[in-house]
């Protein structure tokens, strides 16, 4: 094993994230250091993915990219820091070449976190809308009629913060069943969320 995997085998994004003052929420969740992060964007466990600026990568990508360090740089600061014990004194020889398979998974992985971003991006721009809506269009007297923005919010709001749940917080099975389900009308909702912004604004 090299220093590569041997870091990255010992050390995951979460713990390095906490080691580095960041917080981290229950479900995993915290503000992204790598673009202006006004609520939790990033999702930590072994590795990280954003789903506001779709930075993604390892936990020696992640301190690659926090303390501005090469790969090597990088790995030997996780293992200064965590206190490693590297059991072999490598720069780390080049990995081996990628079997077919291996490139088809980290392709399948690749695509299905591009699903994900997509999706979360889209269904949290929709629940800022229906939130804003809520109150915005609330009748102001019993006799008022209900605007048909309204109505959508009390109808939408609840399964939005649901699927927004899952794609935070459920298990592996249920969120690749919540992109096999939405993920082919989530170009229907984006036109359908600009033309409700549109509405709003109109």
């Amino acid at each position: 094993m090299n220093i590569f995997k041997e870091v990255k085998t010992a050390v995951t994004c979460r713990e390095a994230a906490e080691h580095y003052g960041f917080h981290v929420s229950r479900n995993g969740m915290m503000r992204c250091p790598f673009h202006e992060d006004r609520t939790p964007s990033m999702k930590v466990d072994r590795n990280y993915i954003c789903f506001g600026c779709h930075e993604k990568g390892d936990v020696i990508h992640f301190i690659e990219k926090l303390f501005n360090l090469r790969p090597y740089e990088a790995a030997c600061r996780l293992k200064e820091d965590f206190h490693l014990t590297i059991s072999v004194n490598a720069r780390g020889k080049s990995p081996p070449a990628l079997t077919r398979q291996e490139m088809r998974n980290r392709y399948m992985e690749e695509r299905f976190c591009r699903s994900t971003a997509r999706i979360y991006k889209t269904y949290s721009d929709y629940l800022q809308l229906l939130r804003k809506w809520r109150t915005c269009y609330a009748p102001r007297s019993p006799d008022e009629d209900f605007h048909p923005l309204f109505l959508e919010s009390v109808r939408k709001t609840e399964q939005v913060e649901y699927l927004l749940d899952i794609l935070l917080s459920g298990s592996a099975e249920e969120q690749v069943q919540l992109v096999i389900d939405i993920g082919k009308g989530v170009e229907h909702a984006e036109k359908r969320i600009a033309e409700l912004k549109s509405e709003a604004t109109g």
